[in-house]
């Protein structure tokens, strides 16, 4: 049985035989030799044994045993190269050069993809990529910046890179991330490279720097650490923020709720089916958020130098980025697809002939005050529409248009949707519920319409057009002002007196004009205090504030 001597390598412990001890040994001295002439040796003598001992301890690992022998001594050698491969005279150079790259591709590694910190702006991360590809590191960084100027995806895409590329720290990283073989021929050349590039920086520096200037560039360097800290904390901050919201926005949103609209409803999220609203708003809350917490994380790992995230971890939040991201990209442009074309649907509607026309808007969505029969004044919620479920639209527009004084007039409605197709387009428009009441000389438009069998939004709109024979008066109800896009109000009401309830009109050979002007009056207001009793009357409304509490009274016969 062979003796076993007991060696440490790079604080690593290896039990090895007596007679590949002795091989090791003439190796290291003869390598030790060749460097040693060198006062700049320690460190590429380190590398090497650092290579030696991840080399042992993987011949461990793979076979299952625990004494190295001189058969995995003489592996480690032909692959990391004798000193005598590169110590050839020049006349054979050629022959054995070629022999030992012979023995090099026997062993020779695939490139890691891992960040360059030698040749990095941010992370490293393009000069990594050029590295494993093959490229300049100049045309990765401007695919980037191209990705991030058209695309917006270039940061994203760079931050995950960051996240899940480990960062290259030693020689033998940086020769495997540019495919190296890991030899002692390498090592001599990186070392050399780093040498000259270092003597190349500094070579036109001064050899004394007072410590002077040294103190006062570590206390701003300090300073800037710190203020770069607090940035990043509040920065930090501010995207667990946004991450809260954003998981809040999505459970709300996937429930059904989108906003909250003008007249203090709740509106359904209808620009997709009822069916795909909640995949499509977690799809877009991951595509959001996986690269906030990307983002988070890194902070933290720099400011609290943190280890790099789980490799699986990082793989797997890339993968539910990309399927989300897809998934938010094909639901995005389903429904800009489904905008493509529009349609029109035109119906007239006769109405009587009268000198003067009234007319006004029926807020079906209005929450009105009602009596009950002990005349106590009760809030009750009065929604025209029997099916709260249905989805109101209030984007309607009324016009004006003069017609010969013997001509009759009418009403014209014109219903208009989007869709991917004219057809589609033409069947949304024909399922907009739209309703006006018409009593004599009373027109009532409704405030919204409906769309019908659970119809997405895709752009409908109700246009009215009211063709009246010139001569005719309209008299306007205050209600409806907001609807009426082609009647010059502001030469109807007079300066800061926008609450008057109606406004009288006449049609000319030229359009709507004013027929009558406004006069405003000043308004009767009585307040009185008796003890603690408080009594405001306006006009028609009475109202008492005492112990007991507020009694509002009106009196409708005024």
């Amino acid at each position: 049985m062979n003796k076993t001597i007991i060696i440490n390598i790079n604080s690593i412990v290896f039990h090895i035989e007596e007679d590949a001890y002795d091989m090791l040994r003439t190796y290291m001295i003869d390598i030790k030799k060749h460097f040693g002439h060198s006062v700049d040796s320690k460190e590429i003598l380190l590398d090497i044994e650092n290579r030696i001992a991840e080399m042992f301890t993987d011949k461990i690992q793979s076979g299952k045993k625990e004494v190295i022998n001189s058969q995995d001594v003489e592996e480690v050698i032909t692959q990391m190269g004798r000193v005598s491969d590169f110590e050839m005279d020049e006349d054979t150079a050629g022959a054995q050069a070629e022999q030992a790259a012979a023995a090099d591709t026997t062993f020779q590694v695939g490139k890691k993809l891992m960040r360059d910190s030698d040749d990095k702006v941010l992370g490293g991360v393009c000069a990594g990529l050029g590295h494993y590809f093959g490229i300049e590191s100049r045309w990765v960084r401007l695919l980037f910046a191209l990705l991030f100027l058209f695309a917006g995806t270039g940061i994203l895409f760079y931050v995950i890179l960051w996240i899940i590329m480990p960062l290259a720290v030693t020689r033998v990283d940086k020769m495997e991330m540019r495919g190296e073989a890991p030899n002692i021929q390498n090592f001599k050349k990186n070392f050399e490279e780093e040498m000259g590039s270092i003597r190349e920086n500094f070579s036109g520096a001064g050899a004394n720097v007072n410590r002077g200037v040294r103190s006062a560039g570590n206390v701003i360097g300090n300073i800037l650490i710190v203020f770069v800290k607090i940035i990043g904390l509040l920065f930090a901050f501010s995207i667990g923020l946004t991450l809260l919201g954003l998981l809040i926005a999505v459970i709300v949103m996937a429930l059904g709720v989108s906003s909250i609209n003008n007249d203090g409803i709740i509106e359904g999220f209808n620009f997709i089916s009822q069916k795909d609203t909640p995949w499509a708003f977690i799809a877009a809350g991951l595509s959001t958020a996986i690269p906030l917490i990307g983002i988070f994380y890194l902070i933290i790992r720099i400011l609290f130098n943190r280890r790099p995230m789980n490799n699986y971890l990082a793989v797997g939040l890339l993968v539910i980025f990309l399927v989300s991201a897809g998934a938010s990209t094909y639901y995005t442009a389903e429904v800009a697809r489904d905008f493509k074309e529009r349609s029109i649907i035109t119906q007239e509607q006769a109405i009587g002939e009268f000198d003067t026309y009234y007319l006004r808007l029926n807020n079906s969505r209005e929450i009105k005050v009602s009596d009950n029969v002990d005349k106590k004044n009760t809030i009750r919620l009065n929604f025209k529409n029997n099916d709260l479920m249905k989805v109101r639209m209030d984007d309607i527009s009324i016009n004006f248009e003069q017609i010969d004084s013997l001509a009759k007039p009418y009403i014209k409605y014109e219903y208009a949707a989007k869709g991917k197709n004219y057809k589609v387009a033409t069947l949304r428009a024909s399922n907009i519920d739209y309703k006006t009441a018409i009593d004599s000389n009373q027109i009532a438009f409704d405030s919204h319409f409906d769309l019908l069998n659970e119809e997405l939004y895709r752009d409908q709109e109700v246009t009215i057009t009211l063709f009246i024979p010139v001569g005719k008066k309209i008299v306007l109800d205050n209600s409806i002002r907001w609807k009426v896009r082609n009647v010059p109000f502001d030469t109807c009401y007079p300066e800061d007196s926008y609450d008057i309830k109606q406004t009288v009109w006449k049609m000319t050979e030229r359009g709507i004009n004013c027929a009558i002007m406004p006069v405003v009056l000043d308004e009767e207001i009585e307040e009185t205090e008796t003890g603690d009793v408080i009594i405001s009357e306006h006009n028609d409304t009475r109202i008492k504030i005492d112990s007991s509490g507020i009694s509002i009274q009106t009196n409708k016969n005024k």
